[in-house]
């Protein structure tokens, strides 16, 4: 059951209909770092992607400002919007194989850099994994727990930006660590 939009929320939606610059500039100064920080906890390397998935969420907000159909908070419907474009972002990578020399691999992963290709590799195909797993969570489990551990959100944030209480996102959390855990432990992972 999507949750009620908040009057700030209709605020700026109607605002944005109407073209007002002033309520998108809010908006993007008020989320913009933090769909960035987002966007940068689900991508498996570093890279400028990050910043690129969330200049595009925003442009696409601009441009379809007039047929905006948010359902629950607009906050919400942001950081989805940002995940949705990182996952197409690497569907469309898988599909393009990567052809790079050694500087530049080492530079995708500084800090696994020290992993022997093959060590490498498996951690890639374990965070795919873990990615797969994620994506089996129930809808609302899975946005508390990318929230807070791609997110880098806290309890209390999580909670008011879905309208939750803070037990709802502890129990969510607690939800998401059990099944993967256990997931991972009948793969033979753990």
């Amino acid at each position: 059951m999507p949750f009620a939009i908040s009057s700030s929320d209709h605020h700026y939606l109607q605002a944005l209909a109407l073209s007002d610059e002033a309520a998108f500039d809010a908006l993007f100064t008020r989320h913009y770092s933090g769909m960035v920080r987002y966007a940068k906890s689900l991508l498996p390397y570093p890279s400028d992607a990050a910043e690129d998935v969330t200049a595009d969420v925003f442009c696409t907000l601009w441009t379809g400002r007039a047929h905006l159909a948010v359902q629950g908070s607009l906050a919400s419907y942001l950081y989805t919007a940002v995940k949705h474009r990182v996952y197409d972002r690497l569907r469309q990578q898988r599909r393009t194989p990567l052809r790079f020399d050694e500087d530049e691999a080492s530079a995708l992963q500084p800090e696994f850099s020290y992993l022997e290709p093959d060590h490498l590799l498996s951690f890639q195909e374990l965070n795919q994994q873990v990615l797969h797993l994620i994506d089996k969570l129930p809808d609302r489990t899975r946005t508390v727990f990318q929230l807070h551990r791609e997110g880098n959100l806290t309890y209390e944030e999580i909670a008011t930006l879905l309208a939750i209480s803070i037990n709802s996102v502890k129990t969510h959390m607690f939800r998401a660590l059990r099944f993967l855990k256990s997931a991972l432990h009948v793969s033979g992972v753990l």
